[in-house]
């Protein structure tokens, strides 16, 4: 018994059962999955058990997807919603034998389906697959390698950011306060001094209002997070509810308000727009980008970095420190020789 390198790997080469017995070879990326293999073999025959190799894996795609929401997707913040994406997707693949399901059958179903949706949507998709063959391989629940784990996401174009303007603001207030119930009002209140998203203020609840800030937990990062907010805001707060949800649902309140003030925007970014119009407000009165990172509780710099060019010293030693700054006849037209 052996297992020794080879161009295509580790390969395990023994008779577990005797000189006489069945031979198993097997090839593996890593030593340690090699060694891992060799070892599991061995302790099956160690009270003199027969080794009878199992059986091939015959799992669908659709079982994967299922086994994996059952030991880790439940423990997910967006867990219904991630599942039945999965399901669909293992759908449309016609749910093939996980075993040979490789790259080149998810580069055909990727042409087909930008035919119906955009890049990314299908790079969700196939972000979520891998994940899958990822999480079951570090569980122990699957040996036979991630088919998506060399393939690269499609290419997406950086969509457009918009943010309200300072008019655009007292415009979309004026109207929103002028309204029967004011819940769409504060939700939006908040958003606007907080950098929340819709769903974090829609939800908030009465008892994570203090006198001068809001805790908003349940984020989608999973972490809570404390945000100041004016003490006049926290007080018209407070007074409508201490202890429940402060808020009905407004989203389609808010969508109405939109189209009825005519102010237009990408697609996309109906709600999040407020979200965007803090942080570029932040950022171009001055606010400081780690700050900004906290306070909209991005756990990667590289996000809040989108708004970095709104900060008024932005890019501004471009001009300072070029190789020809301070060189100012070089700004003055050459005359004309006589």
């Amino acid at each position: 018994m052996a297992i020794r390198k080879t161009k295509d790997g580790w390969k395990v080469d023994l008779r577990p059962n005797g000189r006489d017995g069945k031979r198993v070879r097997r090839t593996f990326k890593t030593q340690a999955d090699a060694r891992r293999f060799e070892n599991r073999i061995l302790a099956s025959v160690a009270d003199g058990n027969h080794y009878a190799p199992a059986k091939k894996d015959q799992r669908r795609l659709s079982e994967l997807v299922e086994l994996w929401y059952r030991h880790h997707g439940t423990s997910l913040k967006a867990s219904r919603e991630r599942v039945r994406s999965l399901r669909k997707t293992v759908e449309a693949l016609g749910d093939p034998i996980a075993r040979s399901f490789s790259a080149q059958d998810w580069a055909e179903y990727r042409t087909e389906r930008l035919e119906e949706v955009a890049p990314i949507t299908v790079n969700h998709e196939h972000t979520y697959l891998k994940a899958v063959f990822s999480e079951l391989e570090r569980l122990g629940l699957w040996e036979h390698g991630n088919p998506l784990a060399r393939m690269r996401l499609l290419r997406v174009e950086e969509t457009e950011m918009a943010f309200l303007d300072d008019d655009q603001i007292a415009q979309l207030l004026h109207y929103l306060k002028g309204l029967p119930n004011r819940d769409c009002y504060f939700i939006t209140l908040l958003c606007l001094t907080t950098g929340a998203r819709w769903s974090e203020a829609e939800t908030l609840r009465g008892e994570k209002v203090g006198p001068d800030r809001v805790t908003y937990a349940g984020t989608k990062s999973g972490k809570s997070r404390t945000i100041p907010i004016p003490t006049q805001l926290a007080s018209q707060l407070r007074k409508r509810r201490r202890i429940g949800r402060l808020f009905v649902t407004s989203y389609k309140t808010f969508r109405k308000a939109i189209q009825e003030t005519g102010i237009e925007l990408p697609s996309g970014q109906l709600t999040h727009v407020l979200r965007h119009t803090f942080a570029s407000h932040f950022m171009m009165n001055g606010g400081n980008i780690l700050v900004l990172q906290r306070i909209l509780g991005h756990q990667s710099l590289t996000m809040t970095m989108r708004y970095a060019h709104f900060a008024p010293e932005h890019l501004e030693d471009a001009v300072r420190l070029n190789p020809l700054a301070g060189v100012d006849k070089m700004w003055t037209p050459t005359k004309k020789p006589p």
